[in-house]
């Protein structure tokens, strides 16, 4: 879980009714949101092992603005994490 930072629940609320409402959410399946999981390296193998923990994890995703990102989160456990990209340092 390296790769996912804490996000305040409800917070996280806040920001996915604004994304919803500006139409920048986007949903699986579509192929816009194919090519943003492609170009964000998101590992879907990661996520399945962390739905472990979360028996009703859910995914959104915002693809543009402020607050674009990959967000898994547990209502039952009120629980947001959000995807972070591994920073490579160059020497």
């Amino acid at each position: 879980m390296d790769n996912f930072r804490n996000i305040d629940y409800h917070t996280s609320l806040e920001i996915f009714r604004k994304a919803e409402y500006a139409g920048r959410r986007l949903k699986i399946g579509d192929l816009r949101t194919s090519m943003w999981l492609q170009k964000e390296n998101i590992n879907l193998d990661l996520i399945k092992t962390i739905s472990l923990n979360y028996p009703d994890l859910k995914i959104f995703i915002i693809g543009e603005g402020e607050t674009e990102g990959f967000y898994i989160y547990s209502q039952k456990q009120e629980t947001c994490l959000k995807f972070e990209a591994a920073i490579i340092e160059l020497k």
